[in-house]
């Protein structure tokens, strides 16, 4: 610290000036404020009556900034306050990048004690110089620079996905840019967030969680950080994702395509309330298709000879538009045209019924428009009972009768006959309709169809409406 020589005579307690030269006075600011102010007094201009009683001169305070707060916490932007100093008329804001750097540049220039500083690299330390001013006779006169030492957030983890949501739990994430750390955060169905882990080691950014049970939503929060000026901490926000233990990928994955269509089926999940269906063609980025609460999912008409991936992904609902989703499973498939030529050259004026045993699923086209599609049962599927592929149309109709045939009588409101004694009709005595029932409780051959459905098939179609099933 620099001290300016000064001659003094002391003479009857008053105090003569003999030589005076400048006078700095440095006073660095606590650790917490991390600010330095430098002033300087002209001795020339000091008379005996402002000396204090031991003929000291006192401390000026004339333009010091004190109380330096940042009050921002995001990873772009860093805004300040401060007390307001004694006749400052404005502040001149300089900054610098002390990671790369010890040059300050001009940030602002404000009138109020504050500044917002946008446009700044996350996870980075700045220091921010604060120059009061005055203007006098259109002179501007600085008054003592005071330096706040900060940084910015740490910009936030990207990706946040699960590895692993079955009997444990594993996340992954994307490393943070400025981060030289990760905390990892836990709540058990919504409960308060708890620290599990905290990674110092920024090449890793996987956690897993051994300390889980099935059927327990759980949601993890990964923060990350940088600590700087003994041990303050500048974490981001934290992203958030929420997981089901138990809901993991769809196993046993099955994709078959007809009439370029295609069908997939899989495993079903005990804590999913329904599947999410992404798919893309060729080499373009998965999107958004559908959901569905069952084990499988038909698609429309897919563009024939061209491979498609499909991702199924369960998901649980947490109410309120939430989910919380598990892994998931993908599948590539070509979708297939064979059955379409013979649809198509059935469908005359573009009107037909088309029925996929495989999928046991039924479409139903006016003008090669989509009406309706619906979910069936066919024959049973033992050799005996199969309903009979081919090119059809209807042949009978009729309301409110009675099937009868070798072992069974069956009413029903609608039926549409289009192979003898083989037909499209309603099934009050089943309570679902698709997936594998045929394979074992399939019907005597005909088409066991909901009633709402084939109420809307019967009033739509007539006598010669085509019916192709494959």
């Amino acid at each position: 610290m620099k001290k300016s020589r000064i001659a003094l005579s002391v003479i009857l307690g008053s105090v003569v000036l003999v030589s005076a030269a400048a006078v700095s006075i440095f006073v660095v600011a606590n650790e917490n404020t991390g600010s330095v102010a430098s002033r300087s007094v002209d001795l020339a201009k000091v008379s005996p009556a402002s000396l204090n009683d031991n003929g000291a001169l006192p401390v000026q305070s004339r333009g010091v900034i004190d109380n330096i707060k940042k009050t921002s916490y995001e990873p772009d932007r860093i805004d300040l306050t401060w007390d307001a100093a004694d006749e400052a008329e404005g502040y001149a804001v300089y900054i610098c990048d002390r990671d790369v750097s010890e040059d300050y540049v001009k940030a602002n220039d404000v009138k109020e004690p504050e500044v917002s500083i946008g446009e700044l690299k996350s996870g980075t330390q700045y220091w921010i110089k604060i120059v009061p001013y005055t203007v006098i006779e259109g002179e501007t006169r600085e008054f003592p620079e005071s330096i706040k030492k900060t940084a910015t957030q740490a910009g936030e983890v990207d990706n946040l996905h699960a590895l692993h949501s079955s009997d444990d739990m594993e996340i992954e994430w994307t490393a943070s840019d400025g981060a030289d750390s990760y905390r990892v955060y836990r709540s058990v169905e919504d409960g308060t967030f708890t620290l599990v882990s905290e990674i110092k080691d920024t090449d890793k950014t996987t956690f897993r969680d051994d300390d889980v049970k099935e059927g327990v939503l759980y949601t993890y929060k990964v923060c990350a950080n940088r600590t700087l000026y003994n041990g303050v901490n500048y974490p981001s926000e934290g992203k958030t994702l929420q997981l089901v233990c138990g809901m993991s990928a769809p196993t046993d994955l099955i994709a078959t395509s007809e009439a370029s269509r295609v069908h997939l089926s899989w495993n079903y999940n005990t804590y999913a309330t329904g599947y999410n269906i992404y798919y893309a063609k060729g080499d373009d980025e998965l999107e958004y298709l559908d959901a569905t609460e069952r084990n499988y999912f038909i698609t429309d008409k897919l563009s024939a000879g061209s491979t498609y991936t499909f991702r199924v992904e369960p998901y649980y609902v947490l109410g309120k538009g939430k989910e919380a989703r598990g892994t998931y499973t993908t599948c590539s498939i070509e979708a297939s045209a064979a059955e379409e030529k013979n649809a198509s050259a059935a469908a005359g004026s573009g009107t037909y019924i088309e029925i996929s045993i495989s999928q046991q699923h039924l479409w139903y086209y006016e003008n090669n428009e989509l009406v309706l599609d619906t979910d069936v049962v066919t024959g049973n599927n033992d050799g005996e009972c199969n309903t009979p592929t081919g090119r059809y149309s209807i042949s009978s109709r009729a309301v409110n009768t009675t099937l009868t045939g070798p072992g069974y009588s069956s009413f029903v409101n609608y039926w549409l006959g289009f192979n003898g004694g083989i037909g499209i009709h309603d099934a009050s005595w089943r309570s679902s309709f698709g997936g594998t029932i045929y394979n074992g409780n399939g019907s005597h051959g005909c088409v066991n169809t909901p009633y709402d459905k084939v109420q809307i098939l019967y009033e739509r179609t007539s006598y010669g409406t085509p019916v192709i099933v494959y």
